[in-house]
């Protein structure tokens, strides 16, 4: 169309299942690329084609599954961001491809410019002398944060714990409460650090090439537990593995392997640990028993289990009771289950709240839940007999809570979406 909107002519139309992108122009004006997706059952294409202007053939030039977005530069390159392989898959990073003169195909082989962590680029736009290269960078990330709690059953003000711009998740926390093991994909995979409260920078504690994540203390909390595994590619149905490693560091020894998606807590000075592990097939969560030192020791019980749902679940500062979440239909209800019998009762919430996460109260006389509703998300504190109090309320999105064994602190993650453009000079 004319730049005033008069005279709008067609140029193409999608054909069943593709669907056009990001419009750029070529530099002389006389060719448009777009990029191209084609949506079948069992497979997807993502394609760069070019199209004259004054009609004709579109002209494939690349195809890249994991593309995020491009620009058509002066001297004649396509600039594209790809995400990276697992598991790295959080990453992207800055490509380009020279097209010939005509633009109707890419004239050398693609090449990287760029080796970044903890961006995602997308909407890429180039200034007129090609200086300057824009883009956004957006996504959804876990922050970390602590509040104190006091004396009346409150919270005070949250504060932001970690200051990476990556995910971070809580797991554990000392015996006397001073620091704070968590995982974060800062480092491309997912790895565990350990920070104490009054500090600003987190220490490496297990880097590894895999998937490190969920470190859980030993009993007598000289071990830390933790899953290690392998994302991606022919790795993903392969079984997780526990392991675990001195706190004063050392080599790590396994302990067991378990199914994707199992979980483990120990309580502190109470033997066996719970492990529990999806039946997806039957619908259940499995629940067994074992010793760090020993492996499993024998299964406990099954729990039916929505296949739709993410259980979060906790075990009581004395190893008798496990505090269950998102187990079922029932999204308003904390489901407490006795460790040796199996009884079972339930506590509900509200009808209007949707738990996602659980923690014991340092004297197990109370769980921090958190939930999520159509307007708010919230930490809340249930009692024993069911009273329910709101901590805090956040406008985003609030999970993984963890209350320290002093009694002084509650961490938790809250999780928000941020869309922010960033320029880099003399590109």
């Amino acid at each position: 169309m004319g730049a005033n909107g008069e005279g709008p002519r067609k140029l193409l139309e999608a054909a069943s299942g593709e669907r056009f992108l990001q419009v750029q122009w070529s530099p002389d004006g006389e060719r448009i690329a777009y990029i191209k997706t084609h949506t079948e059952t069992n497979r997807s294409e993502t394609v760069i084609e070019t199209l004259p202007l004054a009609g004709g053939v579109s002209a494939r030039i690349l195809t890249i599954p994991e593309l995020g977005s491009f620009c058509w530069s002066a001297d004649g390159r396509i600039i594209y961001s790809a995400q990276e392989a697992p598991p790295s898959q959080n990453d992207m990073n800055l490509w380009d491809v020279p097209v010939d003169r005509s633009g109707v195909k890419a004239s050398g082989r693609p090449r990287r410019i760029t080796s970044w962590v903890g961006l995602s680029l997308l909407d890429l736009s180039l200034s007129q002398d090609g200086k300057r290269l824009i883009f956004v960078k957006a996504g959804f990330q876990h922050d970390l944060y602590v509040a104190e709690l006091n004396n009346k059953g409150g919270l005070g003000a949250p504060r932001r714990f970690t200051l990476e711009g990556r995910n971070d998740l809580p797991s554990a926390w000392t015996p006397d409460g001073m620091r704070l093991f968590f995982c974060s994909d800062r480092a491309g995979n997912w790895d565990i650090f350990r920070q104490g409260l009054q500090e600003r920078r987190a220490q490496d504690f297990v880097l590894g090439s895999g998937q490190q994540i969920e470190p859980r203390l030993s009993p007598d909390a000289s071990w830390v537990l933790y899953w290690d595994y392998v994302e991606g590619g022919n790795e993903k149905s392969a079984p997780m593995r526990l392991m675990q490693i001195p706190i004063s560091g050392g080599a790590p020894e396994m302990v067991l392997q378990a199914a994707r998606g199992a979980s483990m807590r120990c309580a502190p000075g109470h033997s066996p640990c719970i492990l529990s592990e999806p039946d997806r097939k039957n619908g259940e969560l499995v629940f067994s028993s074992f010793d760090p030192q020993r492996g499993r020791v024998a299964e406990l019980m099954r729990l039916a289990a929505d296949p739709a749902g993410s259980p979060a679940w906790d075990l009581s500062p004395d190893g008798s009771t496990m505090a269950i979440v998102n187990l079922d239909e029932h999204k308003d209800q904390i489901r407490l289950v006795e460790v040796e019998s199996g009884s079972a009762r339930a506590v509900s919430v509200g009808h209007s709240a949707r738990l996602s996460g659980v923690s014991w109260s340092a004297d197990g006389k109370r769980w921090f839940v958190t939930n999520s509703s159509a307007r708010e998300a919230a930490i809340l504190q249930v009692s024993l007999n069911g009273a329910v109090s709101k901590l805090w309320t956040t406008s985003t999105s609030v999970g993984t809570p963890l209350a320290s064994p002093d009694g002084r602190n509650l961490a938790f993650a809250v999780s928000a979406y941020n869309s922010n453009a960033w320029i880099i000079e003399n590109f």
